[in-house]
This record gives structure tokens, sequence and C-alpha cells, in this order.
């Protein structure tokens, strides 16, 4: 840690134990990328450099049959029909990234769901992602401690009331006196988190998409996600203002709250349901779970405010409006709603989406 007057400046070290998806919004077609099937990677084409190599060989009139066809392999393509090759599409791509499993030429390929990067095309972690998980584990410890009763919810389209719990700072006060609901008055005014440092596109891989029923049953969905891999460290820097928040929350405040945040998580919501076959065992230490794919529950706060049978029935019932043709109007028979899992599949093992271990020194 470094000390700078009311600052506390400290390194906080994602280790992702499951493929981490942040997504940047933005997807890939199956005939926006290149699958080498001889490498096992997949790469992605910089547009300016391959539209111009297009036009310099002649192969516009091919490419545009290409993308009107049925054939979507365009790696397949260019080196099978154009004769390109593979050292000169080297030269026309951004990065690449290990396929795993996720992709099979031999059947349809898949559309690629994008990680975020920089302008310069580094993949990484937004800080706003860490503080938000941070955030979700302070207020459900925060949530867990509240000793009032009778929380209520309404029955669409509802929030969580965080501000209950945030919002504490009187800096700013309406005419009645009152706290004013609103950043201004929020105790994570004193907490930010940096954008992390680049992940090599060697760290980098694909994912496929996996829903598992609490019976370990599994369905597989026709996409794939750009992940960090697991065995990835992902740094960033945790700066706590003390002259905010004066000692509200500190380093090891936070670290319990991630502890509190993975024995809710098991005890009331994974304990559910059986893994399925090929699932990995992960570390048995705290974590966070995070990004694209860890779900519902990873995100939400119902169960701890409105107790964990009446979080229950408000999450089917949000669950049931929400996704009509997916039987959730059956979760309170089933004991937990949402009923699936959402896992990711990598050289032939199945993990759940975002685990990852945190350390703050």
């Amino acid at each position: 840690m470094i000390q700078q007057d009311h600052l506390q400046i400290f390194d906080l070290t994602l280790n992702v134990w499951a493929p981490l998806f942040i997504g940047n919004g933005g997807s890939y077609t199956k005939k926006e990328y290149l699958y080498n099937t001889r490498s096992g990677k997949v790469s992605f084409l910089d547009e300016q450099k391959f539209f111009t190599f297009l036009a310099k060989r002649g192969l516009i009139d091919r490419y545009t049959q290409f993308m009107l066809s049925e054939q979507s392999n365009l790696w397949a393509f260019l080196t099978k029909d154009c004769g390109v090759s593979d050292a000169e599409l080297k030269t026309l791509t951004r990065y690449q990234i290990e396929v795993g499993d996720a992709l099979d030429a031999e059947h349809s390929l898949k559309e690629i769901h994008a990680f975020q990067r920089d302008a310069q095309g580094r993949a990484y972690i937004p800080g706003s992602s860490i503080k938000g998980a941070l955030r979700t584990a302070w207020l459900l410890q925060a949530v867990l401690a509240d000793q009032s009763t009778g929380h209520s919810l309404a029955p669409r389209r509802a929030t969580f009331p965080e501000e209950n719990y945030v919002n504490k700072l009187r800096l700013r006060t309406l005419k009645d006196g009152s706290t004013a609901s609103d950043a201004v008055n929020s105790i994570f005014r004193g907490i930010q988190v940096s954008d992390s440092l680049p992940i090599p596109d060697n760290c980098m891989m694909l994912a496929g998409k996996t829903d598992s029923a609490t019976d370990g049953g599994t369905h597989s969905i026709n996409l794939c996600r750009e992940c960090a891999a697991p065995g990835t460290a992902i740094r960033f820097k945790l700066t706590l203002d003390q002259s905010v928040l004066k000692g509200r929350i500190t380093k090891e405040s936070l670290l319990e709250a991630i502890q509190q945040f993975d024995a809710y998580y098991e005890q009331t919501y994974s304990t559910h349901f059986t893994p399925p076959r090929g699932a990995v065992n992960l570390p048995q230490q705290p974590h966070l779970i995070l990004g694209g794919g860890s779900g519902f529950f990873a995100k939400s706060l119902a169960y701890p405010y409105l107790g964990e049978k009446e979080g229950l029935r408000w999450t089917a019932e949000q669950m049931a409006q929400m996704f009509r043709k997916h039987g959730h109007e059956r979760d309170i028979e089933k004991g937990v709603s949402p009923h699936t899992m959402k896992y990711a599949r990598f050289r032939g093992r199945v993990y759940p989406y975002g685990y990852c271990g945190v350390n703050i020194l």
C-alpha cells in the first residue's frame, strides 16, 4: 500500500479461475474472422488492410460472392479458393487467440461476442466492472447486517433501494433537511478503481456457452465469447479516499465483504445445482463473480434484501415476466430462481462464468 495523505493506494489483482467475459457490445459474425484449423487459432482482421489487399489482388468480386454464399469459413475461402498464404493473412490481422473447443470447422461456425479492448486493440477490464462487483459484495454485507424487517419490492420493474445504504455522506441536503439521494452523497465516491493493465492476447481464449439445470443437465448455446483464460492475473490500482470513507470502508472490510458474498452465493444459490459432467473444481477461496454469463443472482440483491423465501418468489415472478417460455413459473417448486447456471466450455471442461479471486496488497 502507498499512503498519500488521506489516500490509500493498493495493488488489486484479479485472479481468473474461470473464463471471464467483459463484453464491448460488439460481435463478429461467422464470416468476419479467420479460423485456422491447423493452428487452432482464431484471428481478427484489420478491416482497412484486408480490403486494400483484396483490391490489390483483384479479389473483390470473389469475396462478394463468398459473402452471399452459404460458405462460412473465411480462412478456408482465402487459403484454398484464393491461394492466399497464411503468412500473407498474418499481415492483415489485428490479433489472434486460442480457439480451444469453442469452434468446429466441420460444422457451422459461431458468432463471437467481443471482449473490451482499448484504442490500441489491447484487451483490458474497465475499473467500473471491478468497482461494480465490489459494490455488490459490500451492499450484500450491509443488507445482511440490516436488522430492520418488512422489506418489499414492487412486482414489476422494481429496483433495489441501494441509496438507503450508500448515500450516507450528507454533503447535499434537501430543503427539509433530509439527505439528497444522489451520487454526491454516495460513500462510494471514496473508492476508485483504475482500468486494468492490458491483458496479453496469449491469455485470451474463446469459450462456448452452456446452460446447466439444477439436475446437471446441459444445453449448449450457439455462440461463443472472447474471454480472459483461467490462470490469468489481471492488475488494477485501488484507491480508498479516507477523507470521504472515514474508515467505514477499508481494505479489510472489502475482503470481508467478498468472503461473505462468496458464502451467501454458495449457501443460497449454487448449492441447489448438481455440477454438470466435466465441471472443473475451483479453488475453495473467497471470490467475486463478474462479467457476462455470471447470471442474475451474482448481480441482484433481491434475495438478501427480501429474505430467501420472499426473494425466491419475487425473482421467479420477474423471470417469468421476462422469459415467458422458459418455465420460470415452476422455480418456486425447484427452490431456486433462476433455475439455470451459465457455464463456459474450454478444453473439454466446463467452468461457471466469471469466478475470480481477489488480492489487495
